[in-house]
């Protein structure tokens, strides 16, 4: 077997606190936040989806001691570690809450400010999500949200269908059509913040890029394997994967060797809203 396809994730301790690839795939959408989110004095902030601290815990030092922040995620040991982080820095207007943003523990009409970096993309139902935010924001209060598009890594999933089809798998290449519209677009996101009773003031596309020497190196890169593998192994019959990733790795190498490597387009945006 491939060794990639033996991945399995430990969620351990010790495993968060060597864990950097997510703050540095995150890094590029965090500072696309960064640069459009305006700074305001004595606000109430929520970070939906705030892992290991990243960008919550800059927020806050950008934002300064008028305003007092507070990280929502699910997610158990990263939330250890942001708080350990918020300790080791001296913070005292940061918190850590472990929770859903489905229900956020939060009272009405108490927010000022909800930033959200790639949280998203991690929401099963995002209108209860989006509904929740509204509930808890004040007037006028504002949701910020950045999140991967539509297109993402196009290049991977050009090849990924083409290996499919020459495989025979036609209809499995029509099912990773579908997993792959599963990210949104302008007007899709524009739609949850309409259909959540948000008016959209401002929203920033952007992109970047990711580049891999090949297609190996890519399939074997610790958080492809962490991110993404475990759904694109969804889609395929157990008993094929061995076949369909064998040749979807040569496929990709031959790519990378015509195009002077592999390079990844990541279609990316900011978005604003304010509750009306």
């Amino acid at each position: 077997m491939l060794e990639y396809l033996t991945y399995k994730f430990d969620d351990t301790p010790e495993f968060i606190s060597t864990f950097d690839e997510l703050p540095l795939w995150s890094a590029s959408f965090g500072l696309l936040l960064l640069k459009h989110l305006e700074l305001r004095p004595n606000l109430t902030v929520l970070d939906i989806g705030s892992g290991a601290g990243f960008p919550l815990i800059e927020l806050a030092g950008r934002f300064g001691k008028s305003c007092t922040f507070c990280g929502l995620d699910p997610w158990t040991n990263a939330s250890h570690r942001a708080r350990q982080k918020i300790k080791n820095y001296g913070l005292s207007n940061v918190e850590v809450i472990e929770g859903s943003a489905e229900q956020i523990p939060f009272e009405n009409d108490t927010i000022d400010l909800i930033v959200s970096n790639l949280g998203i993309n991690n929401f099963e139902n995002p209108q209860i999500v989006f509904n929740e935010c509204n509930r808890v924001l004040k007037p006028n209060g504002r949701l910020v949200l950045t999140t991967n598009l539509n297109g993402h890594w196009r290049e991977f999933y050009t090849v990924f269908e083409e290996t499919l089809t020459e495989l025979g798998k036609d209809e499995i290449a029509a099912t990773l059509i579908v997993h792959q519209e599963h990210r949104g677009t302008v007007e899709t996101i524009t739609k949850l913040f309409t259909d959540s009773g948000f008016k959209v003031t401002r929203y920033v596309e952007d992109s970047f890029e990711m580049k891999f020497l090949d297609g190996s190196a890519f399939l074997n890169h610790h958080f492809v394997k962490l991110g993404w593998l475990s759904s694109w192994r969804d889609l395929l019959p157990q008993e094929e994967l061995e076949v369909i990733f064998q040749r979807l790795e040569e496929n990709l190498n031959l790519y990378s060797i015509k195009s002077d490597g592999l390079r990844l387009t990541v279609p990316m945006v900011y978005i604003e809203g304010e509750k009306v």
